[in-house]
């Protein structure tokens, strides 16, 4: 296929080349390299983010398995994509552009990356080593700050404009809070930041954004497609992409989507290894990147998601921490749950309109079965209290998976 081309996809053939680019089951290393990002998000009624997410991709993963991946043996570093995000180190020249947009955005804050107090910060961490912001900077409160997202001491706003530029990078996490330490001693061959193309860094990550979601529509969300351009020039970056071959233009039931050629070619793969991709049920993350683009997911799928757990209780519908639950190429439900103690305890499952509790598609109860045990055995469970609504087989495809 020539650059620019548009390939045209039928609804199926979109929903299996996301089923085949996610579904795939691999090792932490593949998976990382497969997605180029995964978002953080420090919640954990069921693990963090980044555990749902390669949960549902790494058999026999365990929670906090991403903690040893990104900090003993640097396979992922923090960094930022569409937010605050874990990504591969040999991707860190690529933040460029974020940490030159972010130390402008500071700068018109009052918070000035190159003030000696941030060269003080600099010089203390140089000396002593990863610290976490209760042993650097100057712990008085500022009550100009008070209210303030990140607190009312001023240091902690000159540490997150340090980190936001890439002047410092996490270390480690010490109970959730950065450990904070120079890049040139957490990146395993160095800092490599230093004369960075600005266009090459951008195409990077938009490549990588497209990567990571599978298919991804130009059209969505300011919140899916946050980068440190302006969308026409997100636009202009993408056509040097697309002329390149990076990218793939799809026409998806009359709407515009991008894709990786990679991603492209799982349509034409007729390997074996995609069968359990296309027959077993997984859990998936609130914020996993095949769900970024919720109105696409709609579009493809016709699943209608939305995430509550910033909604007050009374204005929700499907709960707190809702997990979407997708079997083969279809989403069949979603459930809040919430783990504490050894004890999954499921506060609300939620079946699709065309799903019978009654009476599950044949061959559900059985998938059910298996995702609920390997996800008992992700979360460190071995015990689990049910809803009502659930249905006869389900549950009792979950107190199989709990025995």
């Amino acid at each position: 296929m020539t650059a620019q081309q548009r390939l045209t996809l039928s609804l199926a053939d979109a929903r299996r080349l996301l089923v085949r680019h996610h579904g795939r089951p691999g090792s932490l290393t593949s998976v990382i390299r497969r997605l180029g990002t995964i978002q953080f998000d420090p919640l954990a009624p069921l693990g963090t983010n980044p555990d749902l997410v390669l949960q549902a991709r790494v058999p026999g993963y365990r929670q906090g398995g991403w903690q040893d991946a990104a900090y003993r043996q640097r396979l992922l570093v923090d960094g930022w994509d569409k937010q605050a995000s874990l990504i591969p180190p040999e991707h860190w020249w690529a933040q460029a552009p974020f940490h030159h947009w972010f130390a402008r955005r500071w700068q018109q804050r009052g918070i000035d990356i190159d003030s000696p107090e941030a060269r003080d910060i600099l010089d203390q961490v140089g000396q002593r080593g990863p610290s976490t912001s209760l042993e650097l900077g100057d712990q008085r409160s500022d009550p100009a700050l008070r209210g303030s997202w990140y607190g009312p001491k001023r240091s902690r706003h000159l540490l997150k404009a340090l980190w936001d530029s890439g002047r410092l990078m996490t270390h480690h996490r010490v109970n959730g809070r950065h450990a904070y330490d120079l890049p040139e001693r957490v990146l395993p061959n160095g800092a490599r930041e230093a004369d960075v193309d600005e266009d090459d860094a951008l195409q990077h990550l938009v490549v990588r954004r497209v990567q990571a979601a599978g298919l991804l529509r130009p059209a969505a969300d300011a919140a899916v497609w946050l980068l440190p351009c302006r969308r026409a020039e997100r636009d202009r970056i993408a056509s040097r992409a697309l002329d390149q071959g990076r990218l793939i233009e799809l026409v998806v039931d009359g709407e515009r989507y991008w894709a990786t050629p990679e991603a492209v070619s799982l349509l034409d793969d007729n390997s074996a290894s995609f069968g359990d991709a296309e027959r077993s049920m997984r859990f998936l993350a609130p914020l996993d990147p095949l769900m970024w683009d919720r109105r696409g997911i709609s579009r493809v799928f016709g699943f209608d998601y939305v995430w509550e757990v910033y909604k007050p209780r009374e204005q929700r519908r499907w709960g707190y921490y809702v997990l979407p639950v997708l079997w083969g190429d279809r989403f069949i439900a979603r459930f809040d749950a919430q783990c504490r103690e050894g004890t999954l305890t499921i506060h609300a499952w939620h079946w699709e309109a065309d799903i019978m509790p009654s009476r599950l598609p044949e061959g559900a109860p059985e998938a059910l079965q298996r995702a609920a045990r390997d996800f008992l055995g992700y979360l460190g469970a071995d015990r689990v209290v049910l809803p009502r609504g659930l249905g006869r087989e389900a549950r009792y495809a979950w107190q199989r998976a709990a025995k």
